[in-house]
């Protein structure tokens, strides 16, 4: 039931790709969405489309199990602008500290700064807006070379086997 769930999540992911493709490509078309609004899809499939197609349906799954590390959702860290400025600024005020070793006597501090873990910005946000992004564009990578790709993972796969 695992594998077919992967497997559906895997090719929710590739349909996006798939369209964006397809857009591009003009495979897909809205030609009355200008002039009556509908949402009408015309469908002109070439061979290369039927390849996609294949490729989305076969091939992404596949690599995107042996390719664990690539499609992982582990956070990236960012480091937004306001962290860095709080950071750089306790940096600022120890270094500059005077009179006598560092203590906190006579420190003054923003009450507010220790309020929460983080300071407040889009840092979660970003983290979550690059792992889309990242998926979508390696969804597009291998919906276009998904031949080359699963050659690289099996490749990739067997050497790391070997060194074991």
């Amino acid at each position: 039931m695992r594998h077919f769930l992967n497997y559906g999540w895997s090719l929710l992911g590739g349909l996006v790709a798939l369209l964006l493709i397809y857009f591009y490509d003009g495979a897909l078309q809205l030609p009355e969405w200008s002039t009556k609004g509908s949402l009408r899809l015309a469908f002109n499939l070439s061979a290369w489309d039927w390849y996609f197609l294949l490729d989305m349906l076969l091939i992404l799954p596949v690599v995107r199990i042996l390719m664990r590390q690539a499609f992982s959702q582990e956070s990236v860290e960012f480091e937004t602008y306001k962290d860095k400025a709080l950071r750089l600024h306790h940096a600022d005020v120890q270094a500059n500290h005077k009179n006598r070793a560092w203590s906190a006597n006579g420190v003054t501090v923003n009450p507010w700064e220790f309020r929460y873990t983080q300071t407040q910005s889009y840092k979660g946000a970003a983290d979550c807006g690059f792992n889309i992004f990242k998926n979508l564009c390696l969804n597009l990578l291998i919906v276009l070379f998904g031949p080359l790709w699963l050659i690289y993972a099996l490749i990739k796969r067997s050497r790391h086997r070997k060194s074991l």
